[in-house]
């Protein structure tokens, strides 16, 4: 196999909203049609159109209907027979289960990654000899052999404007998030109005259909005056620059791209221990457990110190520099590709 290969690739993915996994594969194929000498293209559903790279192919598919139906697998077959594709990438456990499926309908490269913990479930990832998990957490019950590379993106290299709405005179904490049950932000409240923190704002930087609810929440802690509802922002770079910190409530979560981004731009993370967060995170600053009272203790000892929280918090930057990347990410899973 020659260090050219793959010339023609293509990546896979059939869920069913923007998250961690949609931003994983648009910034890989980008930085894979940019760097390499290769045609790159994507199948997913017509809502994602929107959100490729000019630089990388787009087939709209259907991807909505079951994984055994056979129109989808037969349109899948067609295309990758007609673009000649060397490899097909899949992403999570859906696109896993149909590449499976079709796998001896088309002679090429399959690569598969998992994005969450036993998604694709090892009876699956097995049908295949190239496997990338995005953390060791995904892998912890698996018996297969996975190559781990984390989550990369990029991240300001300038220091931004202070974002809408940010007050200055007050210290700033930061949870970014779509409000909805898994995210735990009624955990936080309570956890918030436990601390109590004097001269200190909690910016809640997201929507969610539990945004009223979680305004009510805010009212009946009497915390008016110390949470602010942002609601989406197209300046989340920015909010992570003038927040002292940002904390992660989930109840569940993957390698969540939010964590990657604050640390990008040096901004210290406090965390419910979900996802690969305690792979990445200072141990002191990961939860005991998702309750109001663990996340209270974690706050509190975020807010005694400032400075000596970015202490601490130094050589996490730096590793996130180094391996948190975009071009980190990309470049370990082209290794994959290309391994003997």
């Amino acid at each position: 196999m020659t260090k050219k290969f793959p010339r023609s690739l293509c990546h896979l993915f059939m869920s069913s909203e923007f998250g961690g996994l949609e931003k994983h594969v648009m910034e890989l194929a980008a930085w894979q049609a940019a760097n390499k000498c290769a045609s790159i293209a994507i199948i997913a559903h017509p809502r994602y159109r929107q959100h490729c790279p000019e630089s990388v192919r787009f087939f709209p598919l259907d991807t909505d209907r079951s994984r055994r139906n056979p129109f989808l697998l037969i349109e899948i077959v067609r295309i990758c027979r007609k673009m000649r594709f060397d490899l097909l990438h899949g992403h999570g456990g859906k696109a896993a289960c149909v590449m499976a499926t079709v796998r001896s309908l088309m002679p090429i490269m399959h690569v598969i990654t998992r994005h969450n913990v036993v998604h694709p479930k090892d009876r699956v990832a097995a049908h295949f000899s190239r496997r990338i998990a995005v953390s060791e957490k995904a892998i912890a019950e698996s018996s297969l052999h996975w190559e781990v590379i984390p989550n990369g993106t990029a991240a300001p290299r300038q220091r931004l404007s202070c974002p809408s709405g940010y007050d200055a005179g007050s210290r700033a904490v930061l949870a970014v998030a779509r409000l909805v049950p898994a995210k735990g932000i009624d955990l936080l409240l309570e956890a918030w109005a436990n601390v109590k923190p004097r001269n200190a704002l909690l910016y809640l930087v997201g929507d969610g259909p539990d945004r009223r609810k979680l305004e009510d929440l805010t009212q009946s802690f009497c915390l008016d005056g110390s949470v602010r509802f942002v609601g989406y922002s197209n300046e989340v770079d920015a909010w992570m620059q003038v927040a002292e910190f940002m904390v992660v409530s989930s109840f569940k979560e993957g390698a969540p791209y939010t964590v990657v981004e604050a640390l990008l731009n040096r901004c210290p993370v406090i965390s419910t221990d979900v996802g690969s967060n305690r792979e990445v995170l200072p141990s002191e600053y990961i939860a005991q457990d998702v309750t109001a009272a663990s996340i209270a203790m974690i706050l509190t000892k975020a807010l005694e110190s400032p400075a000596g929280l970015r202490q601490v918090f130094e050589p996490v930057f730096q590793y996130a520099e180094r391996h948190l990347t975009v071009n980190a990410m990309a470049r370990a899973t082209w290794a994959v590709y290309e391994a003997p």
